[in-house]
């Protein structure tokens, strides 16, 4: 906004300039006519018509150079105010889009249901963001606390198995969520305009989100070979400071560059 009024205030200053100049250049022609010649009002037409040629033949360039010059302020200030008027358009219907995403994103997790079995018999129902948690559980403590604990640069090899048996058994439940917000998050990144429209727009998004989703969304992106690693200063504070605290909190950026080492190695494959 504040550098429209700008613009304005400047295009405004300048076609006044243009306007005095203009003045100024008329009464200097005129002087200039009235200093050389004598200042008596004749009635041979003959005298007016040399007045005429000298005043049109010296002014009428000059006004024609800054009515093109008027033209091409005029021509500029309308292509700024098409390109803000765009920028405007396009800031309306991202934001747009992006409510529209978050309220679907809600929706999808509602619609997440597990239900845990001990042996045959039914022993409990979870929905919504307790289903989300619950299926980061039995990651956490059915699949990864079963890798070997190893140094930080093999332990993404031994964890990619452990998460793709998990994910034989649970993707089907979480896959709508956790897909719809990666979605979400490469949304805003790909078509947020500016640096602050971008960190709002991801604080948004992860406000709707738990620690435990957090989380979970970190593994998800990390250890599947077709998900795009998208990653930057307030994804970092939120897959490593906010979301939930785990056995492998340590690791978690040496799984984050395996994950992208293993990604160029398949590009390049």
């Amino acid at each position: 906004m504040k550098k429209e009024c700008e613009s304005k205030i400047s295009g405004l200053v300048l076609f006044n300039v243009i306007i005095a100049i203009a003045i100024l250049l008329i009464v200097g022609i005129l002087s200039n006519y009235f200093s050389n010649f004598p200042a008596v009002r004749s009635t041979d037409q003959a005298v007016w018509g040399q007045f005429g040629d000298y005043f049109g033949g010296v002014l009428n360039p000059l006004l024609s150079f800054f009515a093109l010059i008027g033209l091409m302020v005029t021509l500029r200030a309308q292509y700024a105010e098409s390109k803000r008027s765009e920028k405007r358009h396009e800031e309306m219907t991202f934001d747009t889009r992006l409510f529209q995403l978050l309220t679907l994103s809600h929706s999808s997790v509602e619609s997440v249901k597990l239900i845990q079995y001990i042996g045959d018999r039914k022993h409990d129902e979870f929905s919504g963001h307790r289903a989300i948690e619950y299926a980061l559980n039995r990651l956490q403590e059915d699949y990864f606390s079963r890798a070997e604990r190893v140094n930080a640069g093999q332990m993404y090899d031994k964890l990619v198995p452990e998460y793709a048996s998990w994910k034989l058994i649970y993707w089907t439940a979480v896959a709508s969520y956790v897909e719809s917000m990666l979605f979400l998050i490469r949304y805003v990144i790909e078509n947020a305009r500016e640096e602050k429209n971008v960190e709002f727009s991801m604080r948004a998004v992860f406000a709707q989100m738990t620690s435990a989703e957090k989380l979970l969304l970190f593994y998800v992106m990390i250890f599947s070979p077709r998900e795009k690693i998208i990653f930057s200063n307030i994804l970092e504070a939120e897959y490593f400071s906010g979301a939930a605290k785990d056995d492998l909190f340590n690791y978690r950026k040496d799984l984050l560059h395996s994950a992208v080492l293993a990604r160029l190695a398949m590009k390049n494959y």
